[in-house]
């Protein structure tokens, strides 16, 4: 009889062991309104914090930004190194200035290399002309670039040759 099942009483309802209601009591345990709706609010909050510091490198690697490089230029190259920054070459019509022209308008900032005596002719072979430096940011996530600009290279090369290098920075 260590199972006792339930036996009706005079008026036909049934009678339940006194083991069996003290289960029923510890399976009805309640949580009060409002402690849920605490818990609810706290579980929110950890999951914004979470969600704030995922969401920026998340995003720039589904967008990653891209940088500014003049039409008609063709890369040359692309270098990916383990540490340092990662960097393109490439190769344009375009005269060293109207380089350095377009990444002012791209807003960065270029430092002009002073013109050698007997000008600037390609005679006087490969030169550079203008280091320019810029930031571009998207989504609180930005990137810093550097260009060194240099002309003078033979019709197949160039005659414009540019390297473009990409930094990664956190905007604040």
């Amino acid at each position: 009889m260590a199972d006792q099942e339930p036996t009706g009483d005079a008026q036909g309802e049934p009678q339940v062991s006194g083991r069996h209601q003290e289960e029923q009591r510890h399976s009805r345990f309640e949580v009060p309104v409002v402690v849920a709706l605490v818990a609810m609010v706290v579980a929110v909050a950890i999951g914004a914090v979470i969600l704030m510091r995922v969401a920026g490198p998340l995003y720039g690697l589904l967008f990653p930004i891209d940088l500014p490089v003049p039409r008609g230029s063709q890369e040359i190259e692309h270098v990916k190194p383990q540490k340092g920054p990662e960097y393109w070459i490439y190769h344009t019509s375009l005269s060293g200035l109207e380089v350095a022209g377009f990444y002012e308008k791209e807003g960065g900032s270029c430092r002009y290399t002073p013109v050698p005596p007997g000008g600037s002719e390609s005679t006087l072979g490969p030169r550079s002309v203008a280091l320019c430096t810029g930031k571009k940011s998207h989504a609180g996530l930005g990137v810093a670039w550097e260009v060194y600009i240099g002309e003078g290279y033979s019709e197949a090369e160039g005659p414009t040759v540019f390297r473009l290098y990409k930094y990664s920075s956190e905007v604040k």
